[in-house]
């Protein structure tokens, strides 16, 4: 009976870091943003999940579309650009031209020890690579629900993963440097509260509502009964981009409540009130799913697919949605509140 040798390489402190992602991702809601945050935790950049989405923009941002992945895709701040900016992070981003062709860029990587990001058709960690004689594979987790592990072979890669015909857009990720793993939060703050401001007032780009726009529309599609938001496909609102918003207004609470101390006077009672104010929006997001629940995803080889789920039919209860029209009504004086006061510290 012959036998084939199988040599597996994990990049480095990993398999073991991808079971504490898997801890921390039962508190939040993976996506992009979250393994950008993996790849800079390798680095030992002294960041929380929560403060990289306050870094980045993702949880000063509220943008709203039917379209869940139109909504998902807009951002008027480019996260590794900003990360970059902020912590002097240099990135190496690849385009591969096939899927065969990412499997051997992603081999050299994790032999080096990175840990890389894979933006397919899902985003995936890609942590670990077999390279067994018959079926090479790669060991991956994808930022979905849980952060599930699996392997990935070329195969599978190309049939399921990989954007066909759109090419240019398939990519792998990797940080190769970071000049400020500590990050200066003294000096960010004013960035940080202009970047607050303007989302919240800035127009609408390409269709997809930001702000305070963003809510009114979401309201105003829950009250419309010709609106069915069932039918939407992965990301949907019955999904990640419920809990989203839920994590975006937690995250800004939690990072006010701690770098207001660090002022005196005035400064630091503003903080303390757009910190509260914060809070009583997210508190508000999280008393929306008492009317409309969040309906969990699963995959299936790449494909996004809503399982059966008894939260469903509430999407389209009229009485339902109109209550939940009200609570995100409610959110938005709370977080609008938070707005104006943050805009006291820069005179606008």
């Amino acid at each position: 009976m012959s036998t084939h040798k199988k040599t597996v390489s994990y990049a480095q402190n990993y398999p073991g870091n991808a079971l504490v992602l898997r801890k921390i991702a039962g508190e939040a809601e993976p996506d992009y943003v979250f393994g950008l945050w993996a790849l800079l935790s390798q680095h030992d950049v002294r960041l929380t999940w929560g403060d990289t989405e306050v870094l980045c923009g993702r949880a000063i941002q509220f943008a709203y579309h039917r379209d869940g992945a139109r909504a998902a895709e807009a951002s008027v701040l480019q996260p590794t650009h900003a990360l970059s900016r902020a912590l002097g992070v240099t990135w190496s981003e690849m385009t591969p031209s096939s899927a065969i062709k990412a499997f051997e860029i992603a081999d050299d990587w994790i032999s080096d020890g990175a840990l890389c990001l894979a933006r397919f058709r899902q985003p995936l960690l890609v942590f670990g690579s077999s390279k067994a004689k018959l079926e090479p594979a790669l060991s991956i987790q994808r930022l979905e629900y849980q952060l599930p592990e699996s392997t990935l072979t070329r195969e599978a890669c190309d049939l399921h993963e990989w954007k066909v015909q759109l090419d240019e857009s398939n990519s792998l990720l990797r940080v190769n440097y970071v000049e400020q793993p500590e990050p200066d939060w003294m000096a960010l703050l004013p960035q940080i509260v202009r970047r607050a401001i303007a989302n919240w007032r800035h127009e609408s780009v390409a269709g997809v509502e930001l702000g305070l726009d963003a809510y009114r529309a979401f309201a105003e599609d829950l009250r419309n009964p010709s609106v069915d938001f069932t039918t939407a496909l992965s990301p949907s609102w019955m999904g990640p981009l419920l809990l989203g918003q839920v994590a975006g207004r937690t995250h800004m609470h939690q990072f006010l409540d701690r770098i207001a101390p660090r002022f005196g006077g005035k400064p630091r009672q503003i903080l303390a009130k757009a910190s509260s104010s914060y809070g009583q929006a997210a508190s508000l997001w999280r008393d929306f799913q008492k009317h409309l629940a969040r309906v969990y995803e699963k995959s299936d080889s790449g494909r996004s697919m809503r399982g059966p789920d008894a939260h469903v039919h509430h999407w389209r209860d009229n009485g339902r949605r109109e209550q939940a029209a009200k609570v995100v009504e409610q959110a938005a004086v709370w977080e609008g509140r938070a707005i104006l006061e943050l805009a006291k510290l820069l005179g606008t």
